[in-house]
């Protein structure tokens, strides 16, 4: 599944951006710069983009902080390019690439002072060695956050999101296609989904590693932002929205 997942977000690549927005009807780039905001980035920090993909996620810190330096993890090489093809041009002094996963993070410990995921935590093999290894690689001040999919504790609202990405998502991405795709990838999303935890559930595996995490959701749980401290020798607490 995993690979599978891969090179649906490769044959993607062409249209993501522009079919993202369309069937998250504009939230996924308002959770990106909600999360940006509350990372409260400085210019000293040094920041890991965890799943760069096409590189969204650091065009959007860049280009409200051109002056961070923002190193771009992914599995994929095709991505990797796909990032440099987008931001190398503009902010290649301020961009380092690297391929590497989740579950073995190519860093020492403490390197980064803030580290965000966009849309690929749900992805990580093993989402508990993933949070281990944000956790090592993250400064004794550091913040990592996740943007994502959620999957609302209510189940009310769990059934509706859950039929949004399952049947709606995949329509309006093939209506929203503009031929320079084959098939249809976002209909890989609902198997990503269908294995993550619900938010809650996110909310405690971070707790167990870092010190005090804190989400916000969108669109009834859906869409989340969360951001995990971890501040050593302070005690766990954990805000979840209902």
């Amino acid at each position: 599944m995993w690979r599978s997942v891969i090179r649906a977000i490769e044959a993607a690549i062409p249209e993501y951006d522009l079919v993202n927005e369309k069937v998250s009807l504009g939230l996924a780039q308002k959770a990106r710069d909600h999360a940006v905001h509350e990372l409260e980035l400085k210019e000293e920090m040094r920041i890991l983009d965890a799943g760069i993909g096409p590189g969204t996620m650091s065009q959007t810190i860049l280009r409200e902080n051109p002056g961070l330096t923002i190193v771009g993890l992914d599995a994929s090489i095709d991505l990797l390019h796909a990032a440099w093809e987008r931001l190398g041009s503009t902010y290649g002094d301020n961009l380092h690439l690297v391929q590497g996963v989740f579950e073995s993070l190519p860093f020492a410990e403490k390197s980064f002072s803030r580290i965000i995921s966009a849309f690929a935590f749900r992805d990580a093999r093993n989402r508990t060695v993933a949070i281990d290894e944000f956790h090592r690689v993250s400064t004794e001040d550091g913040v990592f956050a996740v943007v994502d999919l959620g999957k609302p504790v209510n189940l009310f609202k769990r059934v509706l999101v859950s039929i949004w990405v399952h049947y709606v998502t995949p329509i309006i991405a093939r209506a929203s296609m503009q031929g320079t795709i084959q098939g249809n990838p976002w209909r890989l999303i609902f198997p990503t989904y269908q294995a993550l935890g619900s938010n809650r559930e996110v909310v405690s595996s971070l707790g167990k590693r870092f010190s005090r995490v804190r989400i916000t959701e969108f669109a009834l749980g859906g869409m989340i932002v969360i951001l995990a401290f971890k501040e050593i020798a302070k005690s766990i607490q954990a805000i979840v929205s209902q």
